[in-house]
């Protein structure tokens, strides 16, 4: 699907523009796309690295009909970020090491985190309600292994 351009969103009547709905909760196969973008959060100024990941295959415990409500998997992209302190960065190593089988041995994290592009994980989309209540938001909350 051909991503639309700024004149056209901006030109539709604001009547028709709705909140899409989230991506319904459940276990997704996700591909990462490229390395992680890494940043500062805006409050905190806190590092993290935020890995583009690629809806691939739905599991069986996501609801059909709500998948095809959102349209289904096609070209849909979600975020999964991990914060960079001396208590947190242990996630970001288990997650390459455990869920992404990347060998930790002789590398450092940086070197890890170069071997994640096209990598595959399974994640369990759980709903979790925006700040201002008028929302919700679907986010990777577990990540494991994609068994072969």
């Amino acid at each position: 699907m051909a991503e639309a351009n700024l004149a056209s969103i901006l030109d539709q009547p604001a009547s028709a523009v709705k909140r899409p709905p989230p991506m319904p909760a459940g276990h997704y196969v996700f591909t990462i796309l490229g390395l992680p973008r890494n940043d500062k959060t805006s409050k905190k100024q806190t590092d993290f690295y935020e890995f583009k990941c690629r809806y691939t295959q739905a599991y069986d415990d996501v609801d059909a009909d709500e998948l095809a409500a959102v349209g289904g998997i096609a070209g849909k992209e979600t975020g999964l970020t991990f914060y960079i302190t001396d208590k947190s960065t242990y996630r970001l190593t288990e997650f390459m090491r455990d869920d992404l089988g990347i060998s930790e041995e002789g590398k450092s994290v940086r070197q890890m985190l170069e071997e994640t592009p096209n990598c595959q994980f399974v994640g369990q989309i759980k709903h979790t309600p925006s700040e201002d209540g008028k929302g919700v938001y679907a986010n990777i909350a577990v990540t494991s292994p994609l068994e072969a």
